[in-house]
């Protein structure tokens, strides 16, 4: 019996419907007092309870007139009640062999009789609901023990009730957890959903879309809403898009404008609802903020343009670069190392401008990538007294060639050549319509004007009025070499 005792117990579908069926934590229900008391009452009774058995103790979930919580499994009179699946009734605990010894027969409450039925929670015997009292007892009527048995059947489906009520609950928790995280993915993902009731033209919508389509807060929201929000131009396309869906089976999807806030919109729909003739009663969807995407294609649309500008002028740049370094060349090796400084220089103004997409580059910076290969300590000899000057890519271009013929003249024959001699590099407002730059060398060899121009020096006067529509003066005190570049705030591109 013993052996057929615990492998009852010891069934691991039992065992499981115990753990994930049964929460030990907290108080019990109230009802599951009502029926240890209706119990009680029943048998008249000075001991009720309603037990759970485990693989190694038998805990009180309910109980009346005993003031124990847990006892050993082996001590407990309800494995016999769960192993024979019926009503389980010892009228004289102290005769009976098999609990003759048992700690609560030998000491308190010292119980001499006992009747107990199994509680059944989805199929499985997980417990019982007993009573006992202190002294021997005959054996209970069939109409008792039926209705200790009935009482037992409604603890299980309390504990059935309790069950399904906490997963409700659980369930509940996890719906409103995942309603929370789609609603923010939908927000960083900038997507607003819908439904459209086509008879009342009402549609149920979230806080989102009313922003992205410009409509205030909270208030409700029509189709016809939804489509005088966008913009003129696109409300043919969109109306014909909904027909489309609507009459047949394809999916909506268009992109338009709103005309109150200027976002761009991907709507996706689908009609998920039709009578029995067929015609679509209601459209769910979604519609998706691409006003960064559309954004991010007009920005590469515009750099695209301006880079197809640049290499125009660049090209012609180069050409014209390349037929006067040659005509005023002596040689090959003179050509070479004149036209690759030059080739360098425009590249390196390139590379400025491309990490920066072309929008803008300010003159420190310039300034130091195109002297700096030619100076013996840049931070020594070179000055820069200038607010932050932001330079357009034309005059990047024109200045960064201007600015590798002064360096490379330097080098050779100014102030560039010595350790101790000094570039300054000042900048000014010309009034409200330029902006000057002046190069002023000193501590270099004496300066003597040039009998002819040779190229840098033709650069340098007059390379940059035509790039950029700005002025450039040289002159040749002993000194030290002076350049002064006006450059005009607003110009048409040339």
């Amino acid at each position: 019996m013993n052996d057929k005792i615990h492998q009852i117990l010891d069934d691991p579908t039992r065992l499981d419907a115990l753990s994930r069926f049964i929460v030990r934590e907290g108080a019990p229900l109230r009802d599951f007092d009502v029926v240890t008391q209706m119990a009680a009452e029943r048998f008249a009774a000075p001991i009720a309870a309603i037990g759970l058995i485990e693989r190694e103790h038998k805990w009180f979930h309910t109980h009346i007139g005993i003031d124990v919580a847990e006892v050993p499994s082996a001590s407990a009179f309800g494995r016999f009640t769960i192993a024979g699946g019926e009503a389980f009734v010892v009228e004289d605990l102290a005769g009976d062999p098999r609990f003759a010894d048992n700690p609560l027969v030998t000491g308190a409450p010292h119980v001499r009789f006992y009747a107990g039925a199994p509680i059944v929670v989805y199929g499985q015997r997980i417990g019982t609901l007993s009573v006992m009292d202190v002294a021997a007892r005959p054996r209970p009527s069939e109409a008792e023990i039926a209705a200790l048995v009935r009482l037992a059947g409604l603890a299980g489906s309390l504990f059935e009730l309790n069950d399904a009520a906490r997963r409700g609950r659980f369930s509940e928790r996890a719906l409103g957890h995942a309603e929370v995280r789609q609603a923010m993915a939908m927000r960083a993902a900038k997507i607003a959903s819908w439904s459209w009731d086509l008879a009342s033209d009402i549609v149920d919508c979230d806080e989102p879309l009313r922003t992205m389509f410009g409509l205030p807060s909270g208030l409700p929201v029509s189709g016809r809403d939804l489509i005088a929000a966008v913009t003129p131009e696109h409300v043919a396309a969109l109306r014909e898009a909904l027909r489309e869906s609507l009459v047949s089976n394809q999916d909506f999807s268009g992109e338009f404008r709103i005309a109150a806030n200027g976002r761009w919109v991907l709507g996706l729909g689908r009609v998920f609802e039709r009578d029995a003739a067929g015609r679509a009663t209601a459209v769910l969807g979604v519609y998706v903020d691409i006003t960064a995407t559309k954004e991010s294609e007009e920005k590469t649309r515009l750099l695209l343009r301006e880079l197809n500008h640049r290499v125009k002028n660049t090209l012609a740049m180069l050409q014209s670069l390349a037929g006067q370094t040659l005509r005023r060349s002596r040689n090959d090796k003179e050509f070479t190392i004149a036209f690759s400084g030059r080739l360098q220089a425009l590249a390196a103004a390139h590379t400025l401008l491309s990490d920066r997409e072309w929008e803008s580059i300010d003159l420190f910076t310039l300034l130091k990538t195109q002297v700096s290969p030619y100076a013996l300590d840049f931070d020594a000899q070179v000055s820069v007294s200038c607010t932050e000057m932001a330079l357009d890519p034309d005059e990047a271009l024109g200045l960064g060639l201007v600015l590798h013929e002064l360096a490379t003249n330097a080098a050779k024959f100014g102030a560039l050549s010595r350790t101790l001699g000094r570039v300054e590099v000042a900048c000014a407002e010309d009034g409200a319509t330029a902006r000057v730059i002046e190069w002023v060398e000193s501590g270099g060899p004496p300066v003597k004007p040039p009998k002819s121009g040779g190229f840098g020096s033709i650069l340098i006067a007059r390379s940059l009025d035509k790039i950029v529509g700005s002025s450039v003066e040289v002159s040749y005190p002993p000194g030290g070499l002076r350049v002064r570049i006006r450059i005009p705030k607003s110009r048409r591109r040339t």
